[in-house]
């Protein structure tokens, strides 16, 4: 054991990596070692949800016993009690763990996600319990984003849109989750909201100084197929976009050949591919 190992799992804790079977090799070294200083309870939780991670549920379950021991009444203890309920496959219980803990203090965060978690097979019943997680904690852009999942996983397009516009207000710079946006409305079927969202991702990855498009292709894939969809009549009625806010039939011709400019443009192993497919089978596109 050296102060190096030490120090390695003292960075993984700080930045959330699980590490999973480097944390078990480490922590049961210093451990081992008797020289863990004022680490030693941080480490044990530690190896203890690395054990359950890779099924050395023995392993984690020393190391719960003596969490317990040392913290009888540790809300984080209890956290660990459940994840080994689940580990189990008992999830029936491990939930009551999670319920009986929000019971004492509804924003005990680990015990929303991991109810959450537990539920994510049925958004009708993740979404509640989502909803309820996001009054507390607004600012988790991760959770708005799964919201956003949930609620497109039923087709509830304009609930997605909603939730990504959390995401987008919280992460002004996440010109993937405004991507996502314009993928949502397109599946929905308002090409005019679509290639609004597109056309603003393809802006943000748009280098300012040089005002050359930055390496992403998705968006500029969005505004080529919004733009089809446009040129080819398939307008909506329930188009979110305003009809004095719509582009014309020129400027919707214009931004296609500009996204067809802007994908050959790209280069890489695949242009050749990525021609044909703008040429939609017929003469490659050049």
């Amino acid at each position: 054991m050296s102060q190096a190992d030490l120090e390695q799992l003292a960075r993984w804790r700080a930045v959330g990596a699980r590490r999973s079977e480097e944390v078990v090799e480490l922590a049961t070294r210093v451990l081992k070692s008797s020289k863990t200083g004022d680490q030693e309870w941080a480490i044990r939780e530690q190896l203890a949800i690395a054990a359950l991670d890779i099924g050395r549920l023995g392993l984690a379950n020393e190391q719960i016993s003596l969490l317990s021991s040392k913290f009888p009444k540790s809300p984080r203890v209890s956290i660990l009690q459940g994840l080994r309920l689940e580990a189990q496959n008992d999830m029936d219980s491990a939930r009551k763990v999670y319920q009986g803990l929000l019971k004492i203090d509804e924003t005990n965060i680990s015990a929303h996600q991991r109810l959450i978690s537990l539920s994510l097979s049925t958004p009708q019943t993740a979404i509640p319990l989502l909803l309820t997680y996001l009054d507390t904690f607004y600012s988790d852009a991760a959770g708005w984003s799964l919201l956003a999942d949930l609620y497109a996983e039923l087709g509830l397009y304009a609930q997605s849109l909603s939730a990504l516009g959390h995401v987008m207000l919280l992460q002004t710079w996440d010109s993937d989750a405004v991507c996502r946006a314009g993928e949502i409305a397109y599946t929905w079927g308002d090409y005019y909201k679509a290639l609004k969202h597109f056309l603003r991702a393809a802006e943000m990855e748009t280098d300012i100084t040089t005002k050359q498009p930055g390496g992403k292709s998705r968006s500029w894939w969005g505004v080529r197929q919004a733009t089809k969809r446009l040129l080819e009549g398939a307008t909506t009625d329930f188009s979110t976009v305003s009809s004095d806010s719509r582009p014309s039939l020129k400027q919707i011709q214009s931004l296609s050949e500009l996204a067809t400019e802007r994908l050959l443009a790209l280069g890489g192993s695949d242009l050749d591919i990525r021609r044909k497919v703008l040429a939609g089978g017929n003469e490659t596109v050049r």
